[in-house]
């Protein structure tokens, strides 16, 4: 199953404005620019769960709170049954394969990504504490990571310290599919 979460922008927004914050305090607090911040809200862009989980930081709440009731907990993870989600205008589906979401430990994702053309512009290179493993399964995904990038094919995969900027992109005109995990979890 398949969830589109059309309006997370206007989540964050509601956020900011009861906390009575500038674009300017929230993107200091995050390290994003006011402009990508303001994309963001007005879902212009569409903010990678990194970029989320920094807002998430710099508004005082945890990441699921931006979700609303669209992502729901998982005990057991099936292949037909797995809970996915996108957000409206992204290229990526995220499909949950964390056996249960706890603050700490590590959060397991299988990402498809769709090629970037089909898409709004898209998250700007991050960092933030933790570490990140990529394994694709299909397809070709660039990473860069500080200045350096990295074409990846089926059967590599990347791991890194996520406290270096980086970033992922699908340069390719076929999606890419490849296995996330990232610590500490986020959800």
């Amino acid at each position: 199953m398949q969830t589109t979460i059309p309006e997370i922008g206007k989540t964050i927004k509601e956020l900011r404005s009861r906390l009575g914050l500038t674009l300017d305090q929230v993107g200091e607090r995050s390290g994003c620019t006011p402009g990508f911040l303001s994309q963001v809200e007005r879902n212009k862009a569409v903010p990678s769960i990194t970029t989320l989980q920094a807002l998430a930081e710099a508004l005082g709440v945890h990441v699921i709170d931006l979700f609303r009731d669209e992502v729901h907990r998982t005990r057991l993870v099936r292949d037909d049954s797995c809970e996915s989600f996108r957000f409206e205008g992204s290229t990526t589906t995220y499909s949950l394969l964390s056996a249960k979401f706890s603050y700490g430990g590590m959060a397991a994702f299988r990402m498809t990504m769709m090629p970037a053309d089909q898409a709004l512009p898209t998250d700007e290179a991050r960092s933030h504490p933790g570490e990140e493993f990529f394994y694709i399964i299909k397809g070709v995904l660039r990473v860069r990571i500080a200045d350096c990038f990295y074409d990846l094919y089926s059967g590599d995969s990347a791991y890194f310290r996520s406290t270096t900027r980086h970033c992922l992109e699908n340069r390719s005109n076929q999606p890419v599919v490849f296995l996330s995990l990232i610590t500490p979890s986020i959800f």
